[in-house]
């Protein structure tokens, strides 16, 4: 073994001696080489062996007034949206796109809903006819054809009969529709009711009084809002949609 001359000046080499004898001191040399390479593989005290902790970022307090101020915030600029930005398409001959756009133009926006236009075939009169569809996300508006003017009856309310039963007296009024603009508005607030009951409130959209009363109170004006819709639906008893319903929406 090859050691510096320091090395060989305080720990001269020791011979082995014959016959399985050693010489006297050199024990202690021996100790003090494997104390020291022992010595390399204890671990300091101060040395920590758990691992340290990792500090988590503290959870974000939420404020529920604050999300419904921003829901309310995002419904009121839906409102404000320009029937221009509605997807729409017509399968009924004579009528154009443009033609329904500025019918339908100041009425609120259905989101990502699709907006069709399709012909009536009615048998003896005309009347009313649209449908929400929400599971292909699509609102069908359907006109008589040949158009001419006809009245419908609307209702607006019910109430109850007194006795024994769930029956009911129901309080209509009866509508003019004179020409195409007015069927496209009415059945479109109509099912765009339905649509926010669902899509917006999370609730079940079966409300078809209520949708009525909306359409007929406001398919004549020149811009409808969300707060329209509010009023309609104050007092509105509806349950809320389930939840496997409402994932599949």
């Amino acid at each position: 073994m090859n050691l510096p001359l320091d090395s060989w000046a305080k720990h001269p080499p020791v011979e082995r001696a014959t016959g399985g004898q050693t010489p006297a001191g050199s024990a202690e040399l021996v100790g003090a080489y494997l104390a020291q390479s022992m010595s390399l593989l204890i671990v300091p005290l101060r040395t920590s062996l758990r691992r340290q902790t990792v500090h988590m970022a503290e959870e974000l307090d939420f404020d529920p007034r604050a999300v419904r101020r921003a829901v309310a915030a995002i419904e009121r600029q839906a409102s404000r949206a320009h029937a221009r930005g509605m997807w729409v398409r017509s399968d009924l001959p004579g009528l154009k796109v443009a033609g329904i756009r500025r019918a339908l133009s100041g009425l609120p926006s259905p989101g990502d809903y699709r907006v069709v236009i399709k012909p009536l075939r009615f048998r003896t009169r005309p009347h009313l006819s649209g449908l929400c569809e929400f599971d292909v996300g699509r609102i069908i508006i359907r006109v008589p054809e040949p158009f001419r003017p006809f009245d419908e009856l609307v209702y607006v309310k019910a109430r109850r009969k007194p006795g024994a039963g769930m029956k009911f007296a129901w309080l209509s009024e009866k509508v003019r529709f004179r020409t195409r603009r007015d069927v496209l508005r009415f059945v479109y607030l109509h099912e765009w009711l339905h649509w926010y009951l669902r899509e917006m409130q999370g609730r079940r959209s079966g409300a078809e009084t209520a949708c009525d009363r909306f359409a007929l109170r406001n398919f004549r004006r020149r811009s409808v809002t969300i707060d329209d819709a509010l009023e309609a639906i104050r007092g509105l008893r509806m349950l809320p949609l389930p939840d496997e319903l409402r994932l599949v929406a």
